[in-house]
């Protein structure tokens, strides 16, 4: 058996020490989640043996957020898509690899992964495959790029084999081009070339054997790791760990094998060890790739950082119905931090664990300014304006907010008569003070030129003297309000302010994008088992959860790893959103959300969203009020007060009809016999009107319980 090592993920910034037998190509800049922190452009990585690009681009290639979701892959933003241009490519102008490998004349395996979940990538290029130099391939074209071979299965995408690459006898340094040979590439069809990451492996007999790979939960009070990907006909699946003195078996599974998942009795999980495994199959064992992805937590629950996720929105509410996303809906703000790590919430409000259900308040804190009034202008015998000219004024106060720094205007001008004089003149303008106002901004409309001639501003009185000679500044008056609490902005529209700004989150409207959690603890994965419950905006509670259906998957929030941009941070498992009778702050019902980071740097976070969610997707929050959620973060080993099921009662209609009521979303069953078997009637929201034929059925209602 030999061990393979994980390295050489951002070549640039590694010592040719450290090169290992599994070397990564990303198409962008690897281990980052953001392309507002990272950007959007090539992977701009050097081979500090040969001081050239890692990967380049004879034909530019353009960002997309398609990730491919796979073990042992270093996270990326996204990855680069090509269109018609890529057909004029040529083996002496594609796309090429000159990665930094460890063995000299050494075999290896070339893989490629992407995603084709969006359904517009081509579904019939073969691209060419040259080698430039210092190597031999063992192939000259592939169709592994073709929308099936991007598709994703079990949860995750698979590692395509495009053939082997041997280095030359005196060199590991080699030099690759892929380029069109055939087929359609055309992103208006739908038709995109995908490229996201490219894996060599120094080949050996265990790479015959498919990778498996343990999945969540793992943790110290465990006695078992789940093995997914295993082989129906595998003789022995062995888990192994390193708490640093290597790879070490813990535990075996050498009977009961399914294909699929497989539960593997360990012993001894020790707190941020790094978890392997291997199949066994026609005697030969697999590779164990030790990869920092697969890290033993404490045990639910450690301490977790929260924002809300919050676009803007051009809808007008009511709370709780769903809003639209399109336009400034690109802003997207993390409501309740300041900061940013590398597009994780930097800081926030934290849940330390507690038996006790707690509340969270994001709030932007609205900060505006009153309108001044009774603008009044009296002309004066004074050199200034022309006999016969006209001018008016209005009059907005002004303050700068201290929290945010932003200056704003009143809402609403005060608006004076138009002034003249058949003689030259001067005015003399008032107007009321304002409270708490830094000073006000004059606009003139001078001979009917609609306030665009300048302005002028007047701090510490209410009045000006004004001789036409001083209206030089700017006409802006806006903005009209700023938050006092901050939302730092993690995504952007095209043209508008950019990621990272803070106090930018305009509007009285925003839609919830998504609850997001981020790493606190830096010691520990997890995982994370968590119930939410009322979430209310001002006075209005737009969601209990409990019109759902006990075990209701995607209920209001989907399940971890639905969002793209962040699930590369968590394992596979757990990873679930469901409606639950566990637990309940008021009511019976609350949301149950099951999670694990896949590792310990500071950059993981979790966004839990609300995109095609039902029954709403995207609900609007008025943002000048406050927004607060309910979650019980459980202390390691506790468990939750279960609440009393909800009751039926019966009573009769005007029309002598039995009428069942109830509270809540449940399961309407029905039986003939009351110790029968119980079938679900398609009903789920009273009250029900019975209308069956049958002389006598009995009734109850239902809710399975949450995985």
């Amino acid at each position: 058996m030999k061990k393979l090592l994980i390295g050489a993920i951002t070549l640039g910034f590694i010592s040719s020490s450290a090169l290992a037998d599994n070397v990564y190509v990303t198409a962008l800049t690897s281990n980052c989640t953001s392309s507002a922190i990272c950007g959007q452009n090539a992977n701009a990585d050097i081979n500090p043996n040969t001081s050239l690009p890692v990967y380049s681009e004879g034909i530019l290639g353009s960002f997309t957020t398609a990730i491919s979701t796979v073990p042992y892959k270093s996270p990326t933003p996204g990855a680069r898509f090509f269109s018609n241009s890529f057909s004029n490519s040529t083996p002496d102008l594609g796309i090429t690899l000159r990665p930094a490998l460890a063995v000299a004349g050494g075999v290896y395996r070339l893989y490629h992964v992407y995603s084709s979940a969006a359904g517009n990538v081509s579904t019939n290029i073969v691209v060419g495959v040259t080698n430039v130099a210092n190597c031999t391939l063992s192939f000259s074209s592939t169709d592994k790029f073709q929308r099936s071979f991007g598709a994703v299965a079990g949860g995750v995408n698979s590692w395509q084999f495009l053939g082997y690459v041997t280095n030359d006898v005196a060199t590991s340094n080699p030099e690759i081009t892929f380029y069109f040979q055939g087929g359609v590439v055309n992103a208006g069809a739908s038709q995109r070339l995908v490229v996201d990451s490219f894996r060599f492996s120094l080949e050996d007999p265990c790479l015959d054997i498919p990778t498996v790979f343990p999945t969540g939960p793992l943790a110290t009070n465990l006695s078992d790791v789940i093995v997914t990907g295993v082989n129906g006909s595998a003789t022995k699946v062995t888990v192994f760990q390193d708490n640093g003195a290597g790879m070490v078996s813990i535990g075996e599974l050498n009977s009961g094998i399914v294909a699929g998942n497989n539960a593997v009795p360990v012993t001894g999980l020790v707190r941020n060890s790094v978890v392997a495994a291997t199949q066994t199959v026609g005697g030969q064992e697999g590779c164990p790739l030790d990869y920092s992805a697969f890290l033993v937590g404490g045990g639910a629950n450690p301490r977790l950082r929260v924002a809300l996720s919050v676009r803007q929105t051009t809808s007008t509410g009511p709370v709780g119905t769903a809003g639209s996303t399109a336009t400034v809906g690109a802003n997207i703000h993390f409501l309740g931090s300041s900061t940013r790590i590398s597009g994780a919430p930097g800081d926030g409000p934290v849940l330390i664990p507690s038996p006790a259900w707690q509340t969270l308040t994001f709030d932007r804190g609205t900060a505006t300014l009153g309108n001044s009034a009774n603008a009044v202008g009296s002309p004066e015998s004074n050199l200034g304006y022309a006999a016969n000219d006209t001018v008016a004024v209005r009059v907005y106060a002004y303050r700068t907010v201290p929290e945010s720094g932003v200056q704003i205007f009143s809402a609403a001008p005060a608006q004076s008569s138009v002034v003249t004089s058949n003689d030259v003149f001067a005015v003399n303008w008032t107007w009321d003070a304002v409270a708490n106002a830094d000073g006000y901004r004059l606009l003139r409309n001078f001979n009917s030129d609609n306030y665009v001639g300048g302005s002028v501003d007047v701090v510490g009185v209410n009045n000006f003297n004004d001789a036409n000679n001083a209206w030089s500044g700017a006409i802006t008056v806006t903005p009209t309000s700023t938050h006092t609490n901050p939302a730092v902005k993690w995504n952007a529209q095209t043209g508008a302010s950019p990621a990272g700004t803070v106090y930018d989150l305009n509007g009285q409207w925003g839609t919830i994008d998504a609850i997001a959690f981020a790493i606190d603890d830096l010691k520990d994965t997890g995982p994370f088992d968590l119930y939410i419950d009322n979430l209310q905006n001002g006075s209005t509670v737009f969601q209990d959860f409990e019109n759902a259906v006990g075990n209701t998957a995607d209920y209001a929030y989907r399940s971890p790893s639905f969002s793209g941009t962040t699930s590369g941070n968590i394992l596979g498992l757990p990873n679930s959103s469901r409606a639950s009778v566990r637990a309940a702050d008021t009511g019976i019902k609350s949301l149950h959300v099951k999670f694990q980071w896949n590792g310990t740097n500071d950059t993981k976070w979790l966004r839990l969203t609300t995109s095609g969610a039902a029954p709403v997707q995207s609900p609007q929050i008025n943002l000048d009020h406050p927004t607060s959620i309910r979650f019980l973060l459980l202390p390691k080993g506790s468990t939750p007060v279960q609440p009393v099921a909800t009751s039926l009662s019966i009573s009769n209609n005007a029309a002598g009809q039995r009428v069942l009521s109830w509270a809540g979303g449940h399961n309407l069953q029905a039986s003939s016999l009351v110790t029968g078997t119980y079938t679900n009637t398609g009903v789920t929201l009273g009250p029900w009107t019975n209308t069956l034929s049958a002389q006598e059925k009995f009734f109850r209602l239902s809710d399975p319980y949450d995985d």
